[in-house]
């Protein structure tokens, strides 16, 4: 049985501009949904209460309770699934649980075929450009250094100095981005200007249709409980490292020495 985010992805694409926005602050924050009638959800979001009611037939609800129903159902399940922490004294170790929890929710929910597309993108690709803004540039810049290490045709995207960057890029590339709520404009527009340039587009997002994903080849969605910056750092870490590590499998040279090597002290190469 399809989860309410699973429908609402689903038919995410034939909503109208109006439904839409009742999707999208669906996914970006539930609990409101949870909570408070339809008529308040319309007011807080900006909508009419009918708008609400409509979105609910329009991905498959019988109405707005059976939608409300779901979300508090899945919302008190999530809550049991972090409660584990409560049977720990310290602050310290229930962060680590619940940062071992996210990933586990993500392990059952990713699907392998996203990080397969992915991963063809990359090995086609010429040049490949990596982007992130704010909390994201962490993110990016780890990608963006072991993906250099491995394949050695990677580059971080430095808006101060790469202006043109796009237009100088040879038409096989590809574009990795991270985009999650809040979604900085400077990163959605550097993904529209490179899918204009005919750039292939791959993307690390909170949700299938989030605001980056209608630039995007291939997206790789990182489910987030809440949109804390701490909380979505592991996760997100750890879905980059399982994606470096799929890439090794099908990498032939890894084992051939580029030129990132020189970053590093060689074996034997410090006199005694």
């Amino acid at each position: 049985m399809s989860t309410y985010i699973e429908k609402t992805e689903n038919h995410y694409s034939s909503l109208t501009k109006g439904l839409k926005k009742v999707a999208n602050h669906l996914l970006q924050d539930p609990t409101i949904f949870a909570i408070h009638p339809a008529k308040k959800i319309g007011e807080l979001i900006g909508v009419s209460e009918t708008m609400i009611i409509r979105f609910c037939y329009s991905i498959g609800f019988e109405g707005f309770s059976a939608l409300q129903k779901e979300i508090r159902k899945s919302l008190m399940t999530i809550t049991s699934s972090t409660n584990i922490k409560s049977t720990h004294s310290n602050h310290f170790t229930n962060e680590l649980i619940i940062d071992r929890e996210l990933i586990n929710k993500n392990v059952n929910n990713i699907d392998i075929e996203d990080i397969h597309k992915a991963i063809d993108i990359i090995l086609e690709s010429q040049k490949i450009i990596v982007s992130g803004y704010y909390q994201s540039y962490s993110f990016a810049h780890w990608l963006y250094f072991n993906l250099n290490y491995i394949l050695g045709n990677t580059s971080l995207y430095r808006p101060e100095s790469d202006a043109r960057l796009l237009e100088l890029l040879p038409k096989k590339s590809c574009i990795i981005v991270f985009s999650f709520y809040r979604y900085a404009l400077d990163t959605i527009k550097f993904a529209k200007d490179a899918k204009e340039q005919g750039l292939k587009v791959l993307a690390f997002t909170d949700s299938k249709v989030s605001p980056i994903a209608e630039y995007a080849d291939t997206i790789i969605p990182i489910q987030v409980d809440n949109h804390s910056i701490f909380r979505k750092g592991p996760i997100t870490l750890s879905v980059i490292n399982a994606l470096l590590h799929e890439l090794l499998i099908k990498v032939d040279h890894v084992e051939e020495t580029t030129s990132t090597f020189k970053y590093f002290i060689k074996e034997n190469s410090i006199e005694n």
